[in-house]
C-alpha cells in the first residue's frame, strides 16, 4: 500500500464508528420498558382485548408505575398520545388513567409512597384479527425520551 492510498480505509472505519455511536445513542434514548425513571418501575402488561367488534377491535394496555424506592417519588410525567404498532402499521392511542398524574393548578406532578403504585391504560381502535405488538410512550417531564415496549398477547 502506498502512502496516500490508506485514506479511503479511514473513511469507511470513521464512517462504521459514526453510524456505531449513533446506534449506541438512540437505544440509550429509547430505553424498553420495563425500566425505571427516578426510582419509578413503569412496565407494561400484556394487551386485554376490551371489545370485539365486527370490523374493529378496542385493546387495553396497561401500564403501571410503581415506587421501588424507600422515599415518596414525583411520578414522570407521560404524554397522553401514544402510538401502537401491528404488523402492518402504526396507529395513534391514548393513555388514560383514573388519577391525574399531573395537578394543573401548579404544575405538581403525584408523589408515589414506597410501594404505592398507579394504574394508566393505554386504549386504541385496530382493525379486527389486528393485535397490537409494540407500544411506544412519550416521556415528557422530568427528561423528554420515548419508552418502547414489546407487547404480548
Amino acid at each position: 500500500m502506498m502512502p496516500g492510498e490508506s485514506w479511503p480505509l479511514l473513511l469507511v472505519a470513521a464512517i462504521i464508528l459514526g453510524a456505531a455511536a449513533w446506534l449506541l445513542l438512540r437505544a440509550q434514548q429509547s430505553p424498553s420498558l420495563p425500566t425505571n425513571i427516578g426510582g419509578i418501575r413503569i412496565e407494561v402488561i400484556a394487551p386485554v382485548l376490551s371489545e370485539d367488534r365486527v370490523l374493529e377491535q378496542v385493546w387495553e394496555v396497561p401500564v403501571v408505575l410503581t415506587n421501588k424506592t424507600r422515599r415518596p417519588r414525583a411520578v414522570p410525567v407521560l404524554a397522553q398520545r401514544a402510538e401502537v404498532r401491528t404488523k402492518r402499521a402504526r396507529y395513534i392511542a391514548e393513555l388514560t388513567t383514573e388519577v391525574s398524574w399531573e395537578r394543573e393548578e401548579d404544575g405538581a406532578r403525584l408523589e408515589l409512597n414506597p410501594a404505592g403504585t398507579t394504574i394508566g391504560s393505554v386504549w386504541v381502535v385496530l382493525p379486527a384479527g389486528e393485535p397490537p405488538l409494540r407500544l411506544r410512550l412519550q416521556e415528557l417531564q422530568p427528561k423528554q425520551r420515548r419508552l418502547l415496549a414489546r407487547l404480548t398477547s
